[in-house]
């Protein structure tokens, strides 16, 4: 899984290819996916756009929807669960977490499903790894197939290792890099000095 450090994505660089923002906690994965998006609809008709938001809600660094990052034309078939957890920040114990990771493939599986009945020429993912982490890699991979243009992020970093045993931090970097074969091309976000201490501290007690 090739790829360099990134602060900037051209539509070019977007458009008929396959790619995925990879990062840390608070490297800017967000950021950068919301500015790529505010970037192709300047050259993609609205109406031929979807964008599947499956982040949380902010808990400090983590998580942030994309729809806080942009406005973006009613024509962008722009979908988010009612809900969705962070379920290694909200999860306290090894059935909590099982629960909030369930309930989130669920939920957004009904979008992917969705997505796959009724196909857009762009597909843009927000934190895919919410849904990897008890979802299949196959139904996201049926997706990036329908799409002519597809982007999405994907958290890969080590601040949120700890997961009360449930194994879902192994799957969610096993499945990164398996969907990553898929791509054209794999963007690495740089960790910001303040989240790679807590990194560090993340890995020390893992």
């Amino acid at each position: 899984m090739k790829g360099k450090a990134k602060t900037q994505l051209e539509p070019r660089e977007i458009i008929g290819k396959k790619v995925l923002i990879l990062g840390e906690v608070g490297s800017g994965k967000t950021s950068l996916t919301a500015k790529a998006v505010q970037d192709l609809a300047l050259f993609i008709q609205p109406e031929e756009m979807t964008v599947i938001d499956m982040a949380p809600e902010a808990i400090g660094e983590i998580g942030g929807k994309l729809s806080n990052h942009l406005s973006l034309s009613s024509k962008v078939r722009y979908v988010s669960p009612a809900k969705v957890y962070a379920p290694r920040t909200m999860g306290t114990t090894n059935p909590q977490v099982v629960e909030y990771a369930k309930r989130n493939k669920n939920a957004i599986e009904l979008l992917l499903n969705d997505f796959l009945e009724n196909p857009t020429k762009a597909l843009i993912i927000n934190d895919v790894t919410l849904y990897l982490h008890f979802g299949k890699l196959e139904k996201v991979i049926d997706c990036v197939r329908l799409a002519d243009t597809f982007l999405a992020s994907a958290y890969y970093g080590v601040r949120l290792r700890k997961d009360y045993g449930t194994g879902i931090s192994d799957r969610e970097k096993q499945v990164v890099k398996k969907l990553g074969t898929h791509m054209n091309r794999v963007v690495k976000l740089k960790t910001p000095i303040r989240s790679f201490k807590r990194s560090l501290e993340a890995s020390k007690h893992s």
